[in-house]
């Protein structure tokens, strides 16, 4: 249970599981090494090899992955800087995201410096953002505490026994469809089939779909998974049956419902993320909603405009 809490404890001092990417870049010889070259920074440093692969998640946040003028960049930085800017950079490849963001954390100690070089260290507008930056930190810091005590392996093992594995179980169906581009199309592959026809061979031969050449077979899904016409009409079907034609954005559907099932259970492993994200979000609102019940909360009016 110890070696489970602290592996925990990692997940949220790691966001976004950051290390896996850093170390994979760092095996590849860090391709930050290009970005240094084109910002012309002889003095930034980038351990590569042996070096980056020898890091281990105890040491990862304080390990120093850059210098800028003696001044160290680690992977806590760089983690920190993903937080800050993950709504920016977010979907763009992991090597490339660590690219930027070891970018970004040049550029703000080169700048941070030169302020310093200009007097800045005492001015109000700094010192105010500095207070404000602080009680920041000091939120995050003690959320973050916060949840690690209370969202633990062991109530993520609860959670998935209780909801997922003896919860109710979502129903799932397995269709065949034949996209068309009108009713009239549709209305005479209706035709076809109550004449006999194969369905799978219409499909082959008629849909406009990408499933059309595995017989307009689509699996088994949801029926949050399909727009909800189709789905509609598919989960109202029994084992077997062929529906009238169907209206979508995509087109005209002939469906066919080849089975019903319940959704199998998933195995632990595959939702812990997703039970973790749902926990913390519990937790987090608890957690708040508590400290306002607690405190003294005054609403002044903002706008200086009397009445």
């Amino acid at each position: 249970m110890e070696a489970c809490d602290k592996n925990h404890q990692r997940k949220f001092s790691l966001i976004m599981a950051l290390s896996i990417f850093i170390l994979r870049c760092s095996r590849r010889g860090l391709v930050t090494l290009s970005l240094m070259a084109s910002l012309g920074l002889a003095s930034v440093m980038l351990p590569v090899g042996a070096a980056a692969q020898s890091i281990n998640d105890e040491t990862l946040e304080k390990t120093v992955i850059a210098t800028v003028n003696n001044v160290p960049i680690t992977y806590g930085d760089i983690a920190l800087a993903e937080d800050e800017l993950m709504g920016l950079i977010g979907k763009l490849p992991e090597d490339k995201r660590f690219e930027i963001l070891l970018g970004h954390m040049i550029d703000r100690i080169l700048a941070s410096r030169a302020a310093e070089e200009s007097g800045l260290d005492d001015d109000p507008q700094v010192l105010e953002r500095a207070a404000f930056m602080k009680r920041k930190a000091m939120q995050d810091v003690f959320i973050s505490r916060q949840l690690m005590q209370r969202v633990t392996e062991k109530e993520v093992a609860a959670y998935y026994d209780k909801e997922i594995q003896n919860g109710p179980k979502d129903e799932e169906v397995r269709a065949r469809h034949i996209l068309l581009d009108s009713r009239e199309a549709a209305d005479a592959v209706v035709v076809a089939l109550k004449d006999g026809a194969d369905f799978v061979t219409l499909a082959k031969e008629r849909s406009k779909g990408p499933s059309g050449p595995s017989g307009g077979d689509l699996g088994y899904f949801g029926k949050e998974a399909m727009v909800e016409p189709f789905a509609e009409a598919a989960f109202q079907m029994q084992k077997g049956d062929i529906s009238a034609p169907v209206k979508t954005q995509f087109g005209w559907h002939v469906i066919k419902l080849e089975d019903r099932r319940s959704k199998p259970t998933p195995k632990l492993d595959d939702v812990r993320d997703q039970i973790f994200q749902i926990l913390i979000g519990e937790a987090r609102q608890d957690i708040y909603v508590k400290m306002r019940a607690e405190a003294d909360v005054q609403f002044v009016k903002a706008d200086p405009v009397s009445e």
